[in-house]
């Protein structure tokens, strides 16, 4: 598990610790327990959950509340706009409570900028960056390798054949990678796929996002079947050229 994946599951973890013993959340709090970083990030989301819990408890029900209740079924001789009964106020604010606490902690898929990031990280710590692939992916690399440019958005892969193929796989937030290495006039390239469902990266177009790791530069997009990252020791332009 990585940082990434990490957040995914930690931003479901309720900041009385009441989820401590949840064997759901124990690969992420060991990661948290290993990365000073990603412990601060904890910390500041339990702080902005407890923020919000305390705010809920000091709201308070309307005065006179349950009797504007009981006289709601009761037939008025004064006429009123439904949205000014104190009732329909309450019911409201609850509304909007609710909403907002659901925004906030309903679990996220992960976007493609945290899709980036992992497929950086994933070729940083790396030990063999071109020897997994197998000759089946012979004919995927070498259209990689000689596509007019730009590369088309879509890259029309097919999961079932690259896992037959024997192409290198991860994992990313629960989902499986597959990770592609070409090498294109001379210099290599590394398109990660996952087949992200309902992602959040819909707003990250291939050239909008460039993200940076030491020597590693990255960029991420999608189509509508998969989410894509593109990284290379190249340098950005490397990575420009091809996008």
């Amino acid at each position: 598990m990585n940082d990434n994946e990490a957040k995914f599951i930690l931003r479901a973890y309720r900041p009385d610790g009441s989820d401590a013993q949840d064997p759901i959340f124990a690969d992420a709090l060991a990661q948290a327990g290993k990365n000073p970083a990603l412990r601060e990030w904890l910390e500041q989301e339990k702080s902005f959950d407890r923020a919000i819990a305390a705010k809920l408890h000091e709201v308070q029900p309307p005065a006179g509340l349950r009797d504007a209740i009981l006289a709601g079924g009761r037939a008025s001789q004064r006429r009123r706009a439904w949205w000014k009964n104190p009732v329909w106020l309450a019911i409201a604010a609850s509304l909007v409570v609710a909403l907002t606490l659901f925004l906030r902690l309903r679990p996220t898929e992960p976007s493609a900028h945290d899709f980036a990031e992992f497929a950086l990280n994933e070729l940083a710590t790396a030990t063999d960056h071109h020897g997994h692939d197998g000759p089946a992916l012979a004919k995927l690399q070498a259209h990689l390798a000689s596509a007019s440019l730009p590369l088309p958005v879509n890259a029309k892969l097919d999961g079932e054949e690259l896992r037959r193929s024997g192409c290198h796989t991860a994992r990313f937030a629960g989902h499986e990678v597959f990770e592609i290495c070409f090498e294109r006039d001379g210099k290599w390239f590394h398109l990660y796929a996952t087949p992200l469902q309902n992602s959040t990266a819909g707003s990250a177009i291939a050239r909008s996002l460039m993200l940076a790791r030491g020597k590693l530069t990255a960029t991420a997009w999608h189509d509508a079947q998969f989410t894509y990252a593109l990284v290379t020791d190249e340098g950005v332009e490397a990575l420009r050229r091809l996008i």
